[in-house]
């Protein structure tokens, strides 16, 4: 019985998301320290990609921001600003982006503040790999949980242009 409660309280959060639903967009900082205020980014008629990954530097995490910046120009091509967000510290971030010549703000979340917003789920300070679209109205266009870190800027990229045909 008591590990079906932890389950609840692991999946709970995840559950609570839908399409459609509004998000209340904060201002924020990136990993160098420069404001990023989110809500005027979608109200300048932006779509926000938010990739949330467990570590800076791990394989599966350099794959997939790898991928994004191959990508980025073809996203921003077609309104879309690319965040890359983890429980790491700034300077690990920092380390990150230089290191594979990535694109895109990498936003740390050190107390959560985005992943409990857009309930993203986690273990021992890892994030789950989500990928979450918010449209110009700031309302979640998309979510997809448990990404192949190796498709995901794909399957994304894909699902945008169908999105403005």
């Amino acid at each position: 019985m008591r590990r079906f409660w932890w389950i609840l309280l692991v999946l709970t959060p995840v559950l609570a998301l839908s399409p459609g639903d509004p998000v209340d967009l904060p201002k924020v900082r990136d990993a160098y320290g420069k404001p990023v205020d989110l809500a005027a980014t979608a109200r300048a008629g932006r779509y926000l990609l938010f990739w949330f990954y467990p570590k800076a530097s791990s394989p599966g995490c350099t794959a997939q921001g790898k991928r994004y910046a191959e990508l980025y120009g073809e996203f921003e091509k077609i309104g879309v600003e690319i965040f890359g967000v983890s429980a790491d510290p700034a300077a690990d971030q920092c380390a990150f982006i230089e290191q594979m010549a990535l694109k895109g703000a990498m936003l740390p979340d050190q107390d959560g503040r985005l992943a409990r917003l857009f309930k993203v789920g986690g273990l021992f300070g890892f994030y789950n790999r989500d990928t979450i679209l918010v449209n110009p109205q700031g309302r979640v266009e998309r979510i997809w949980r448990n990404v192949n870190a190796f498709r995901d800027a794909d399957v994304v990229l894909a699902y945008v242009r169908q999105l403005k045909r």
